[in-house]
């Protein structure tokens, strides 16, 4: 496994609350379970609905309409995620194993808007991909190496990443299950795995070498029955993490985290930001400093953070 830094909630800088502010619009939001932003406009996921995608002005507070419709026909998806940090905006089609590329101007205006390219991948992947220097990487659970590196063919180049405690008498499926993870790339020359029932992180880099080992900042294991990370994002400079810390059978437990943590792409703790309106995933303005997430509590909504 290699040295393990352990680190507490005495490491962080400092500690920072913040109070949410909860944005209406002329239509509901209902159930997203993703986020971006693009210039003034929130992009949902909300594949609930004929159009799969959802848009919001946040300037005027007004729905823009829906984009890309639900189902196998072309030009269409049935179970879209995003893709971060690439040039305009990108969905890849977990179905359909197809990142799905537009442009950023025509998307936002156009409803019946046509992708300007499509990239067929050449394995599945099973959640939200990430750009990562000319590749993609994309995560496949029940693997031996979890995340995948795609050349923007869609070939892929290889695999990496595997299991933190190089445990390897324990068949694929329980240790996939015991070691779920998010991850997040700064677009260059890192990648920052987070675990969801573990409080492990490793920063990894290009290829593939872990970099930093943490464990924080309460450090159990699987067998503690708690929840950890979720949702790691990219915030420039840093990267952000949710922090839950729960215990997975308290009565009414659900994924919502009132802690977002904040590191460097070197592992060093940051700061702890404190919400008064838990959220289970979001996305990050980092040029005007925003953080934007999704609440349950008591319905959905979306909740703005502004960020000091």
């Amino acid at each position: 496994m290699g040295e393990v830094d352990e680190f507490s909630w005495e490491d962080f800088q400092e500690e920072v609350s913040l109070k949410g502010r909860t944005l209406t619009f002329d239509d509901d939001v209902m159930m997203p379970f993703g986020v971006q932003v693009y210039d003034s406009v929130l992009v949902t996921l909300e594949p609930t609905n004929d159009k799969v995608s959802q848009l919001f002005n946040l300037n005027t507070g007004t729905k823009m309409g829906g984009r890309v419709n639900l189902g196998e026909g072309p030009n269409e998806m049935m179970m879209p995620m995003f893709v971060s940090n690439g040039n305009g905006i990108q969905f890849v089609d977990l179905v359909s194993a197809t990142v799905y590329a537009y442009d950023s101007n025509k998307f936002l205006a156009e409803e019946n808007v046509e992708p300007m390219k499509k990239v067929k991948l050449s394995e599945s992947v099973d959640g939200e991909m990430q750009v990562l220097g000319d590749n993609y990487i994309g995560y496949q659970y029940f693997k031996e190496d979890v995340l995948y590196l795609f050349d923007k063919q869609g070939q892929k180049i290889r695999s990496f990443a595997g299991f933190p405690d190089g445990v390897k008498s324990e068949p694929n499926e329980q240790r996939s299950d015991m070691y779920q993870m998010g991850y997040v790339s700064n677009g260059k020359d890192r990648v920052a795995i987070t675990y969801y029932m573990t409080d492990i992180i490793e920063v990894i880099d290009a290829e593939g070498n872990v970099l930093r080992h943490l464990q924080g900042p309460e450090k159990f294991s699987y067998e503690a029955g708690k929840d950890a990370f979720f949702s790691p994002k990219n915030a420039g400079d840093s990267f952000f993490v949710l922090y839950n810390g729960r215990n997975r059978n308290e009565e009414n437990h659900n994924s919502s985290c009132n802690k977002l943590l904040s590191f460097s792409w070197d592992g060093t703790p940051e700061r702890v930001y404190t919400l008064d309106d838990p959220i289970f995933t979001y996305c990050v303005d980092v040029q005007k400093r925003k953080v934007y997430g999704v609440s349950t509590t008591p319905e959905y909504h979306i909740v703005e953070y502004s960020l000091p």
